[in-house]
């Protein structure tokens, strides 16, 4: 008689082995997508402007990249309209509640633990008086640049952002922010340092330091640079004096842009004119006059609520006529969030550079994971193989053990 016990022995050694590389191939991620779609996961994601009834979440991404947020089934589009740069305004929550939401980037979906808040407490205290941040974002050629965000970090305040649009132009109102404790407004009675960072769609991370007594406005900030730009938009020829030189700078309104819709009740409006002129304002039919300051900046916020709708603003001044229509979209917010193969823009950022003088916000840095959370686990092809060549082996097996 033949002896049956070594093929038997060879077939269960060979079952174990498959079986053993099956269980363990099929618990292990095997990635289904490319590292193009990869660079569209988010990186240093931020909860800023955070309200009763609002917030903005920011994020960069390696590569331009197309991005919604989705919360209570309600989509929010991309309000920065460069695609390595991405900024949200979610508007018309409740006071006092947790919101949880998700991103979807590229062609994938991130829910994430951070990826939630809770609102702010309705204050019963009355908007404090209007109070600015703005500015002008600059390239080391002092041309603007559109998509930057900007991150304000003030002791005691919630953590607030902006971002840059295609003239570069900047603004963060103080008038609705709110304390560190989410209780009531943050309305400093003094000066107080702050950090200003900011992320530019080319990749790179600018830090400085100012005071908020020096935000209307913050001198023009140079991607790349940890100082202020010295030069300033009135700067003319040596051959003429100061009085002329003022005189060349036109009458001009920054915000709000034509058609844009604004989510603050009492909207920081401001631009440029000649020093110590006086123009008339008229918003909705109602005349005000303004008086542009000593150095070319001018701004306005109206002393009662607008009502939500259409409004249209006409400034004159001498010759000059310059007509914006806007919305105001909501009352509970104060401010108006196709891969390639390759990820060749990221923050250059060096970590001892950012400090966190504001609890509320962690600057937090990551970088592009290529495998972490675009994977997909189960049992592949080859596994699928594995079982079937063990299921085969254990059958001859069985067979040579019962002849």
């Amino acid at each position: 008689m033949r002896d049956k016990h070594f093929p038997t022995v060879i077939g269960v050694i060979l079952l174990m082995v498959i079986l053993f590389s099956g269980v363990y191939l099929s618990q292990r991620t095997t990635s289904l997508s490319s590292k193009a779609s990869s660079s569209c996961e988010p990186i240093n994601p931020q909860i800023n402007n955070l309200t009763y009834g609002s917030f903005d979440f920011s994020f960069t991404t390696s590569t331009s990249c197309l991005a919604t947020l989705k919360i209570n089934d309600k989509i929010f589009k991309d309000s920065s309209t460069v695609f390595n740069t991405h900024y949200f305004k979610v508007t018309n929550l409740s006071p006092n509640t947790s919101y949880q939401f998700s991103l979807i980037s590229g062609n994938t979906t991130y829910s994430r633990p951070e990826f939630s808040l809770v609102t702010a407490t309705k204050p019963s205290s009355s908007i404090p008086t209007s109070n600015l941040a703005w500015g002008r974002i600059v390239d080391s050629n002092i041309e603007p640049v559109s998509g930057a965000i900007i991150y304000l970090l003030i002791p005691g305040s919630q953590a607030l952002s902006a971002f840059s649009n295609k003239d570069g132009n900047w603004n963060i109102s103080f008038a609705t922010s709110f304390n560190e404790s989410k209780t009531d407004w943050f309305n400093p009675t003094s000066p107080l340092d702050e950090d200003i960072i900011v992320y530019s769609p080319d990749g790179k991370l600018t830090q400085l330091s100012n005071r908020t007594d020096n935000n209307d406005p913050v001198p023009d900030i140079i991607v790349g640079q940890n100082y202020f730009s010295t030069t300033s938009t009135t700067t003319t020829s040596s051959l003429l004096d100061s009085t002329a030189a003022q005189s060349t700078v036109s009458l001009s309104l920054t915000s709000p842009q034509e058609s844009e819709s604004i989510s603050s009740l009492r909207p920081d409006i401001f631009g440029n004119g000649p020093a110590g002129a006086i123009f008339q304002l008229k918003l909705d039919g109602f005349s005000h006059n303004v008086t542009v300051a000593s150095n070319n900046i001018w701004h306005w916020s109206p002393s009662q609520d607008l009502s939500l709708g259409s409004h249209q603003l006409v400034l004159t001044y001498q010759d000059t006529t310059i007509t914006r229509n806007f919305t105001v979209a909501s009352d509970d917010n104060y401010l108006a969030f196709s891969s390639t193969p390759s990820a060749t823009i990221a923050p250059t950022i060096v970590p001892t550079e950012i400090p966190s003088p504001t609890p509320t916000l962690v600057v937090r840095t990551a970088k592009v994971s290529t495998t972490s959370s675009l994977l997909k686990s189960g049992a592949t092809l080859p596994t699928f193989a594995l079982i079937i060549a063990s299921v085969a082996l254990f059958g001859i097996s069985l067979f040579y053990y019962q002849n």
